[in-house]
């Protein structure tokens, strides 16, 4: 009887120094490993065979070759034309860049043109998973020793295809032919091309470590459903990481390549073709002694688990408006802060494999889509919008004010579902007159500001001729159109009074300094110099996202820092490509100035003469400070509200985009602005704590008398405490002249009775006693 005894163990096979320390590695991390079995007699008789058909098939190439009176010259031909590889040609190549949320969160990834979802990774994270074993247990057993080609790879090719009446039941290319292939995009049908891929394949051997060639092979592999390389597919197919791998999912993803349709897990067909394939590729990491017989009757009755989500590829999905604007700042900066050309930049933004950290809260983000999706608020009476050539439609821009001042974290461009990518953004792209949204901008802020009225100023609310083109026609006109005499800038404002607005910038301001204010926070109209600007009357309107970032300056003590959608970009190698830290803010308007604004513009809220006060009533939750501006336009083409509370700045603009003609916004949408402000606020200010601005110490307080605007005394009949900007030559500093102690009525003087010569009380002649 033959002693079986001694076959327990196969005889050494030849290692390199490399499989030796990979061993030795896989013992250390814990990995099982045992011996492969005994070669049988018929497997010994097989691989001979194939060793003489590999010989055959050489010895017939090169008789072929000489009999053509060409052999080693044109194999040298083929070699020589082959080229080098270029390493750098690739490295970015089709690479997907990633865009996420202020809290890293993944918001959208960019595929490219060819919508290729590609994710760079080294190999030394992955290391530690079964995905190197299980490529090379099924697409090349030998490849830690090959030196690119494996002959007795090629033999066993041809030989499958000899008893299969041609066609192989496996290819005969290596990982590291595989990998010349993916790097060079050749498809190597001809004879030429095989040739030139074996030389490849050798000089990348001569050039690169095995683990080297396994990381280029583990990027660029295509792994179906638009999923290039390992780490795209481990998060698309399982929602993880490539290095949190198991060793199923392992031999699972590595069973794909081979035919990405035929394995495709999304459908039912190829789910089932794959799992077929893994448990082929199971057992053939089981027979190359990869993984224990236990291990593999575990791995044979593990469940996988499926990613339940759909990933937003640009390729397939459609961005958010925020997603878009971030998309064409970051070619913008490029271009001009990093000399790019402007195709360039496109093609670097979507295929290099970036990571683009932006301001974005998705929590905002998603409130204000919510409201932007609810139709009551955009259409009161839908069957009288349903004959107008277009419906109406918004847009929405909120700026952090507490925390980084001047990040946007959300942005809308447009009413209802977005309908594809790069479309009008309102937010930033509409042009649309700003009506008397503007006022606290151009009048009111920059006028308490150098100190030419206070809130307390008294101005009459009169009819007016300022129209210098027809000085006979009354004008600017107030909404409504009354005028009411005498009132205080506080007042005036609060009921949006045309009139006093416009005495005040023509008579007192004056458009230079109206506009330098202007250009200051972010809204440069230099030459735009005439009274109805004092209105919101400009040639070349705002845009939704200007008009936030204005506002912001009150919310934010005077300072102004022009509005960011990102932070810093990041490129395939884990370098900072672009900072986009803000410089430092500019102060437009002293803190005084700021915090006066913001109080009078919370009369506009918050009393009943106010004309936002029909809408809000009130602080937009209880507890948080709220105020804002209106806004309306000749005929109510536009209806904004720019408003703000301690936490957020945000503008809404309501209207219509006029392409098929000029359209009046309905009766009952007049206040849809308001309205949708007022939604998406109380949504994006749900759960936050009470707040309010904080009063900087130089704001003086005085009790002032409502009619004559000086110091109040005892006798004014009405008085109220008021803000002041400290130092400013409008301030009171007398007291009432226009009310004073009532001057006492004399008393007659007591007449002593006389006696007279007409004790009867006759009437004097020329008397009438009547």
């Amino acid at each position: 009887m033959p002693n079986h005894q001694q076959h327990n163990s196969p005889p050494p096979r030849r290692r390199s120094s490399d499989i030796v320390k990979r061993d030795l590695h896989r013992r250390l991390r814990g990995k099982p490993t045992h011996s492969p079995a005994l070669l049988s007699i018929p497997r010994t008789v097989g691989m001979a065979l194939q060793r003489v058909i590999t010989l055959a098939i050489v010895i017939l190439i090169i008789a072929g070759f000489t009999l053509a009176g060409l052999g080693g010259g044109m194999l040298l031909g083929y070699v020589t034309t082959a080229g080098n590889l270029n390493f750098s040609q690739f490295k970015n190549k089709n690479e997907t860049t990633k865009i996420l949320d202020a809290q890293g969160n993944e918001i959208a990834i960019l595929t490219g043109s060819q919508n290729i979802n590609r994710q760079n990774i080294s190999f030394s994270t992955v290391k530690a998973t079964y995905i190197d074993e299980a490529f090379i247990a099924v697409e090349d057993e030998r490849f830690r020793e090959h030196p690119g080609i494996d002959a007795r790879r090629i033999g066993s090719a041809v030989l499958s295809a000899l008893v299969n009446g041609g066609s192989a039941t496996h290819g005969g290319s290596t990982i590291t032919q595989q990998t010349v292939r993916l790097m060079t995009g050749a498809d190597m049908r001809s004879a030429q091309r095989k040739v030139q891929e074996w030389y490849k394949a050798i000089q990348l051997e001569q050039q690169k470590s095995k683990d080297e060639i396994m990381e280029l092979y583990i990027n660029l592999v295509p792994m179906g459903n638009s999923y290039v390389g390992l780490q795209s597919a481990a998060q698309g197919y399982f929602d993880k990481n490539a290095s949190e791998l198991n060793l199923v999912e392992c031999a699972f993803l590595a069973g794909i390549p081979n035919a990405p349709s035929i394995y495709n897990p999304k459908t039912e067909t190829g789910l089932r073709n794959a799992l077929r394939r893994m448990r082929i590729v199971l057992s053939l990491m089981h027979d190359q002694g990869m993984i224990s017989e236990k291990q593999y009757e575990e791995a044979l009755n593990t469940e996988l688990i499926f990613r339940q989500t759909p990933q937003t590829l640009t390729g397939t999905q459609i961005n958010s408006y925020f997603v878009d604007y971030v998309i064409e700042e970051v070619i913008d900066a490029l271009i001009e802060k990093r000399g790019y050309s402007e195709p360039m930049a496109s093609i670097a933004v979507y295929n290099y494999g970036f990571t683009i950290k932006t301001t974005m809260d998705s929590r905002v983000q998603s409130a204000i889509e919510q409201t932007f999706r609810t139709e009551n608020l955009f259409i009161t009476k839908p069957d009288q919008v349903a004959d107008l050539p277009e419906a109406p439609n918004g847009s929405m821009v909120v700026i952090s004010n507490m925390e980084n001042p001047g990040q946007i974290k959300g942005m809308v461009g447009g009413y209802g579902e977005k309908t594809g990518n790069f479309i009008l953004n309102r937010a930033v792209s509409a042009l649309r007159q700003p009506g008397s949204s503007i006022k606290p901008l151009d009048v009111y802020g920059p006028a308490i500001d150098t100190g030419i009225i206070s809130p307390a100023t008294v101005f009459t609310d009169m009819i007016l001729y300022y129209n210098k083109d027809e000085p006979e026609v009354i004008y600017p006109r107030n909404s409504p159109d009354k005028f009411e005499g005498n009132m205080n800038v506080r007042m005036a404002l609060t009921k949006s009074k045309n009139t006093i607005a416009a005495q005040i910038w023509r008579n007192y301001l004056g458009g230079t300094t109206s506009l330098q204010y202007l250009k200051q926070v972010g809204i440069d109209r230099t030459g735009e110099n005439y009274v109805s600007i004092a209105l919101g009357g400009f040639n070349k309107g705002m845009t939704t996202l200007e008009m936030a970032g204005a506002y912001a300056t009150f919310a934010n003590a005077g300072l102004y820092t022009e509005p960011y959608c990102f932070t810093q970009v990041i490129d395939g190698d884990g370098n900072v490509l672009l900072d986009n830290t803000p410089v430092e803010p500019v102060e437009v308007y002293k803190p005084e100035t700021a915090y006066v604004m913001l109080n009078m513009m919370h009369d506009v809220v918050v009393s009943p003469s106010g004309t936002a006060n029909r809408v809000l009533k009130t602080d937009i939750v209880n507890g948080i400070y709220t105020a804002g501006k209106t806004g309306t336009t000749d005929e109510n083409r536009d209806k904004w509200f720019c408003g703000f509370t301690p936490y957020y700045t945000a503008t809404v603009w309501y209207g219509y985009d006029n392409r098929l003609g000029v359209q009046t916004i309905l009766d009952g949408d007049k206040d849809n602005a308001l309205r949708i402000w007022k939604d998406a606020m109380a949504r994006i200010h749900e759960g936050l704590q009470p707040a309010a601005f904080n009063k900087p110490s130089g704001v003086q307080m005085l009790t002032i008398c409502i009619d004559s605007s000086m110091l109040a005394n005892e006798f004014c009949v009405t008085s109220a405490t008021e803000f002041f900007v400290p130092g400013a030559q409008m301030n009171p500093s007398e007291k009432c002249t226009l009310h004073a102690a009532p001057t006492p009525t004399p008393t007659p003087p007591v007449v002593e009775p006389v006696e007279t010569t007409n004790p009867a009380g006759n009437v004097p002649p020329g008397q009438n006693g009547g």
